[in-house]
């Protein structure tokens, strides 16, 4: 089925669109978006755009100037803990959430592009979300990669966020998964490419693994995706 999902993709991201593939095509980085009184990175059309926000704050913290382990159950522990003292965090992880892996950590965070098929085409999103994010990711990475402006990152994710929002191709199932990752991702592109940064933030490198991990806790609820999305991405830039 993985091998499926990675030719379906594949043929996908290659093909000619028809009307109704429109929608869940690659993001366009020339189209913006930006919603008119949104402060970047946020964007109010998302209805689970809190993730990205909180996501932020506790990136902040984490990345406060203190000196911090590096091994991955130390990660997961302080993110967590972190976590767990922030009232906006606390607010929306009323029912809680499953432990979380080191070894899950580890695995997502040293996953490459060539693993998009396998990791998306294993998720709980239908399979035309399963198609439609994964060329999303592919596009994704490649603007990363060659992209310096921040507000254009911001532009290319809002853009496939705009497409995701108003498509019935969707299940809301695959909606919540979507958006709450893309919210994440668009806050921590976002600030990778921000100049200048903070003194005291790190330079981040974006991978997909940061994202593969952002998805797979969203399966569960927000607040796994931001633990997870945060856990991952340190491991994957120490």
């Amino acid at each position: 089925m993985k091998n499926i999902y990675s030719c379906l993709i594949i043929l996908t991201f290659f093909a000619s669109c028809t009307q109704d593939e429109k929608a869940y095509q690659e993001i366009i980085p020339a189209m913006s978006n930006r919603g008119g009184g949104d402060i970047l990175p946020r964007y109010s059309a998302n209805q689970y755009d809190n993730a990205g926000r909180i996501y932020d704050e506790i990136f902040d913290s984490y990345y406060d100037g203190t000196s911090r382990s590096t091994d991955v159950q130390s990660v997961i522990a302080e993110v967590e803990s972190i976590a767990n003292a922030n009232a906006s965090f606390e607010s929306i992880n009323a029912l809680g959430y499953e432990t979380l892996s080191t070894e899950r950590v580890q695995y997502l965070a040293s996953r490459t592009v060539s693993d998009i098929g396998g990791v998306i085409g294993a998720s709980d999103l239908s399979a035309t979300a399963k198609i439609s994010f994964s060329n999303f990711l592919l596009s994704f990475v490649a603007l990363y990669s060659s992209e310096i402006e921040a507000v254009k990152m911001y532009d290319a994710v809002v853009k496939y966020e705009s497409t995701v929002i108003a498509s019935n191709l969707f299940t809301e199932n695959d909606k919540r998964i979507m958006l709450t990752t893309t919210s994440i991702v668009r806050h921590t592109s976002y600030r990778a490419k921000k100049k200048p940064k903070k003194n005291t933030d790190p330079d981040w490198l974006i991978s997909v693994g940061h994202a593969f991990g952002t998805e797979e806790g969203a399966e569960e609820n927000e607040a796994k995706a931001i633990v997870v999305a945060l856990a991952t991405g340190i491991v994957s830039n120490k």
